[in-house]
């Protein structure tokens, strides 16, 4: 028999997998910064045009735009109308809490099956410069739809369990 001690993910290794998406996120920004600035540079310093920096850039603030909403309801922290959650009783805040997470599952469930089908119609699209299949770009719709779900979903069981939603939170520590 063998007298090692099982494998176990270290803190860092946790830390990366829980913070995932918001690592993706600042990926995604310095990336978007480094790629604009090469298209000035190259543009204005150099006389080159790189066509392809400008579309790059796009197609990355999109992916952007979608995994930061996707970060905002994993973290709970999108908008809120904290206002009217001060001003109701206590009982009936969970009732308006439950209402937010089911809208949200709601928008999400029509962004995956909006985003499947102009994901099918794109898919044999290429994009001008690049010629990236476009169905690329779409795909983050359904995906990010799915993963709100999810983190919805997991707000739900911890409102119906406790009565309440977490407060706005920053990433897993």
């Amino acid at each position: 028999m063998s007298s090692r001690a099982p494998i176990s993910a270290g803190p860092a290794v946790v830390w990366l997998a829980a913070n995932s998406l918001e690592i993706a996120l600042g990926a995604m920004l310095v990336a978007i910064c480094a790629i604009v600035f090469a298209g000035v540079f190259f543009r204005y310093f150099l006389q080159i045009g790189l066509g392809w920096t400008e579309e790059l850039a796009r197609y990355l603030q999109i992916w952007l735009t979608f995994v930061g909403a996707t970060v905002a309801v994993k973290r709970w922290a999108h908008f809120q109308l904290t206002l009217v959650n001060q001003w109701i009783p206590a009982g009936a805040r969970r009732f308006t809490q439950i209402f937010a997470i089911a809208a949200v599952v709601a928008l999400a469930a029509i962004m995956i099956k909006n985003g499947i089908d102009i994901t099918r119609v794109t898919w044999n699209q290429a994009s001008p410069v690049m010629g990236w299949r476009i169905g690329y770009l779409y795909l983050i719709s359904p995906v990010s739809g799915v993963l709100m779900i999810f983190f919805a979903l997991r707000h739900l069981v911890i409102t119906l369990r406790s009565g309440g939603l977490p407060a706005p939170h920053g990433p897993v520590e």
